[in-house]
């Protein structure tokens, strides 16, 4: 048997360099590890649950509407420590004495100045807990950022925001757009969600409220590919945050249930829009529509 020979401390040390240097090329050759998928049912129930006043807040808090400064300081806290835990990193435009937007930026995976934005209101009238008007929006774009998180490759930026004050004349929407217009943002498009719970026909149809230039193709390929069909609707809606963006010259559409075609909840601006009132699967046969033409746009130059 021949005697091993004893290997030098400079032989030790270049066998320990190239290990190291072959761990790294193969971890490189790899692609990123996804996210992990996220319950969207279980996420959404939670957020509206929570917002709602259906279940506490944080300990000993349930709110009762989302209009009082101190119940819209705990929304905000909640939804993000829920962004947070996706991880997005949150971001917050103070752009009054009491209007606070949240948002986070989604970055794409390739170098791009084009952005997405992707919101939805999250306060309420003064005398209602405001469940379908709008936690559904809120949980809507919640999933979405989880969901889109996990998408690869991005060749866009995303924006997700939840604006204040929709129901005091759009003045959180008013300000981001104003926003994106001050930097000089390169938007693609601008896609709300306002009031997503409530079908009472089971036909899962929605409205896309004054969609920009080729937003209804881009929707009605995404239904027809959907695994029980969902009907597009156009309307010339005017009264939720789209029109924000509209009037500064954003392409932008509002999603809704069908508000101006008779399928709307009779609840709103009630005390009886409340978390038990909402319709869960339509909520998420509509996050899966919607996610699908969000994807889209990350993927495809359209």
């Amino acid at each position: 048997m021949k005697t091993p020979r004893r290997i030098t401390h400079r032989a030790a040390a270049a066998l320990a360099l190239s290990a190291v240097l072959v761990l790294a090329a193969c971890s490189a050759a790899r692609p990123p590890a996804q996210k992990p998928a996220v319950d969207i049912s279980a996420l959404e129930r939670e957020i509206v649950a929570k917002l709602s006043g259906q279940a506490e807040i944080e300990p000993g808090l349930k709110l009762a509407n989302r209009f009082a400064p101190e119940n819209k300081k705990a929304a905000r806290a909640f939804l993000e420590r829920t962004w947070k835990s996706l991880g997005l990193e949150v971001q917050k435009q103070d752009y009054s004495a009491e209007g606070q937007n949240l948002f986070a930026l989604l970055p794409a995976t390739v170098p791009s100045d084009e952005y997405i934005v992707i919101g939805a209101h999250y306060d309420s009238v003064r005398n209602s807990p405001g469940a379908n008007d709008n936690t559904t929006g809120a949980a809507l774009v919640t999933a979405a950022a989880a969901e889109l998180a996990r998408t690869t490759p991005r060749i866009r930026n995303i924006l997700f925001v939840l604006f204040d004050e929709e129901e005091r004349g759009l003045r959180g929407s008013r300000a981001f757009a104003q926003k994106m217009k001050d930097e000089n943002r390169k938007v693609h498009s601008v896609h709300t969600v306002d009031q997503m719970g409530w079908d009472k026909d089971g036909d899962r149809a929605i409205e896309l409220e004054l969609p920009y230039d080729g937003a209804v193709a881009l929707y009605e390929a995404a239904a027809k590919a959907m695994p029980a069909p969902i009907p597009i609707l156009v309307t010339k809606e005017a009264g939720s945050d789209h029109s924000a963006f509209r009037r500064l010259g954003f392409a932008a559409v509002g999603l809704t249930e069908e508000y101006r075609n008779k399928d709307t909840t009779p609840y709103i601006h009630k005390p009886t829009d409340t978390f038990e009132t909402v319709q869960f699967e339509f909520l998420k046969s509509t996050t899966d529509l919607a996610v699908r033409v969000w994807k889209g746009l990350l993927r495809k130059p359209v």
